[in-house]
């Protein structure tokens, strides 16, 4: 569904998303979401750049409950991960300058 991205399940959502040893950005939503074309666009242009040093991937709210253990209401939400932390939290639709420094933030520039 989101070329380029990775699906997530509840069964390995730690494993690849937190503990990971690339950073991770993590989209959850559900598949019928209106706001998920412009979530991806937003998303897709760091996915092309940064891909090889973090990790994208999303995760289906509607078959998975992740996004409840992690306070996560709002979809679509992204988050992102570093060495089992979440260091940012988007529940909104981020400008492109706030989607461009929470990945600067992740790789630490």
């Amino acid at each position: 569904m989101f070329e380029g991205f990775e699906e997530l399940t509840d069964r390995d959502f730690y494993e690849k998303a937190m503990a990971s040893d690339k950073p991770s950005v993590v989209l959850l939503t559900t598949q019928d979401n209106a706001q998920n074309k412009v979530f991806y666009e937003r998303l897709i242009k760091c996915q092309r750049l940064y891909g090889d040093r973090i990790n994208f991937y999303w995760l289906d709210v509607s078959k998975n409950t992740s996004a409840e253990d992690l306070g996560v209401f709002n979809f679509p939400t992204i988050l992102y991960f570093r060495d089992t932390m979440e260091l940012e939290r988007h529940d909104y639709m981020p400008s492109e300058e706030e989607v461009e420094k929470a990945m600067r933030r992740l790789l630490r520039l």
